[in-house]
């Protein structure tokens, strides 16, 4: 998480940035849409917003189980006092 808050994440948008990675489209959705026999053309650009929400395809059942895990937490602690 610390490196989200500095806002040096090293999604492959920062690696663009610094000239490390071409392009900057998010690979999960690259291997999602490839894998379903679908164009390539127009996908997100991979940074640290577009996989931390469900705005990936690939980890937006990740990301809304991971929410949910949270959100049932913060409740049950606020139940407990």
């Amino acid at each position: 998480m610390g490196m989200a808050v500095t806002g040096i994440t090293p999604t492959v948008n920062f690696l663009t940035k610094i000239c490390k990675i071409q392009p900057a489209e998010c690979r999960l959705c690259i291997i999602a849409r490839e894998a379903q026999g679908e164009s390539t053309d127009g996908l997100s650009i991979e940074t640290y917003g577009h996989i931390n929400s469900a705005g990936c395809k690939r980890l937006a059942t990740t990301v809304t189980a991971d929410h949910h895990s949270i959100a049932r937490r913060l409740y049950l602690s606020m139940l407990a006092t």
